[in-house]
């Protein structure tokens, strides 16, 4: 019907042309019938009938095989089919209309534009860099193109070039600031570490996050080369580490992230040694105390109890307030039995600060147990249960165990069987649940 609709329209024109005596010519005749194919393909595509619109647009093709805008039409109608197996069917036909139209006009920024994409979602990465490469020169308004080839050179580690074009970005933009961090990390990955730190608004921020986020990468590698690969960007960070602390010597954040960093590959030593030479250089009293309490963690969790307390000590000289180390010394003392009057002060400073915090109500509750405060313990138990907003074996635990002690053996055992069912790691628990009974 449409073939015979676009003949009557040319015999019409035809016989208007023969009545003014001017012939029209086959040339005349097939741009009108692409035209009107084009026309009906690009209706039907936007109706949402694809078979048809790929129909009437390939009717096109044949009457101009060099027109840019069907073959780009027909690349797209190609590009956009839902059947998977046509779909790869039909990718070389696809990528060989959009480098036709490209070819036939190399100045439209949308043939190019869905050729770079083409070979994007094709993973072909060196097609697709220097296809932008040139529509960045043909435009250099379209700071959309930097930001694209930008990411391209990230992708495939050419940061010296990815460095250049967001220059370029940042000038066209008026944005130079707000990519100091891109600039740094392209530093960073270049091992050009000075140059890195210039570019770092706040270095303790970003080393802090740069840790936090490679030791995360390591755990959840999904194999050997990934750990080793993520490895080696936390060598890296914690070389940085080492220009900051360089450039800013009394800065903290260097010092207590890369003992971190050390404590957790399980090289000790190391760790140790760091947070000391941290202490000989900060001079402000928050950044000893945060030092001091770090390498009293550590040693808490290496056993070595005495350099704990002398740790948390000299936390206390510097920033006595500090309620999570209060809370923790005065929690420790309470386990060996020990200093349990200096104990429950320092736990009661924690609760003048946060009343409804369940773990400084446990503390508190816990000292109490152990100076054979019972009821006074209870009290405080059952108002620690009240706040607590996550499961917390050691919470229902030190219930039961307060509880049982109390004379109240059903709920006693049935509060440990809570802490059980929450993973808990007691040493005793089991035996609890097992003999009924309290045990220390």
């Amino acid at each position: 019907m449409i073939a015979a609709l676009a003949l009557t329209v040319l015999a019409s024109c035809g016989t208007l042309r023969r009545a003014s005596s001017d012939p029209v010519s086959k040339e005349m005749l097939d741009g009108y019938a692409h035209d009107h194919f084009f026309m009906e393909g690009v209706r039907m595509y936007n109706q949402e009938r694809y078979d048809a619109a790929l129909d009437l647009m390939e009717h096109a093709m044949e009457y101009d095989t060099a027109s840019a805008a069907t073959c780009y039409s027909l690349a797209q109608y190609y590009m956009s089919m839902r059947d998977r197996a046509l779909l790869e069917k039909y990718s070389g036909k696809a990528e060989a209309l959009l480098q036709r139209a490209v070819r036939l006009d190399p100045d439209n920024y949308w043939y190019r534009r869905l050729l770079a994409m083409n070979y994007l979602r094709q993973n072909r990465a060196p097609e697709a860099i220097a296809q932008y490469e040139d529509m960045v020169k043909r435009f250099p308004g379209r700071s959309d193109l930097l930001i694209q080839l930008a990411e391209l050179y990230d992708d495939t580690g050419d940061y010296e070039k990815e460095l250049r074009v967001l220059t370029r970005y940042g000038q066209l933009e008026d944005v130079a600031d707000e990519l100091k961090f891109q600039r740094f990390v392209c530093y960073l990955q270049m091992n050009e570490l000075d140059s890195a730190y210039y570019e770092a608004d706040n270095p303790g921020q970003i080393i802090e996050l740069l840790m936090n986020t490679t030791r995360n990468m390591i755990e959840h590698a999904e194999n050997q080369l990934d750990r080793i690969r993520c490895r080696s960007l936390l060598d890296l960070v914690m070389n940085f580490c080492d220009v900051v602390s360089k450039h800013e010597p009394e800065l903290a954040e260097p010092y207590k992230q890369k003992s971190i960093a050390y404590f957790w590959m399980g090289q000790n030593d190391d760790a140790l040694n760091i947070l000391s030479k941290g202490l000989e250089n900060v001079k402000s009293p928050a950044d000893k105390a945060s030092l001091y309490n770090l390498r009293g963690d550590f040693h808490h969790t290496l056993g070595q109890t005495q350099l704990m307390y002398a740790d948390y000590d000299s936390t206390l000289i510097y920033d006595p307030d500090n309620i999570n180390v209060l809370n923790n010394y005065a929690y420790y003392l309470s386990v060996e039995g020990r200093n349990l009057e200096r104990a429950l002060s320092m736990s009661a400073k924690t609760l003048e600060a946060e009343p409804l915090n369940a773990t400084y109500l446990d503390t508190y509750a816990w000292i109490l147990f152990k100076m054979k405060r019972y009821k006074e313990a209870l009290q405080y138990m059952e108002k620690a249960l009240r706040y607590l907003n996550a499961d917390n074996p050691e919470i229902y635990e030190h219930y039961g165990d307060v509880l049982y002690i109390c004379g109240e053996k059903e709920k006693a055992v049935e509060n440990w069987h809570k802490a059980k069912r929450m993973n808990s790691t007691s040493a005793t628990l089991d035996r609890k649940i097992r003999e009924e009974r309290y045990v220390e």
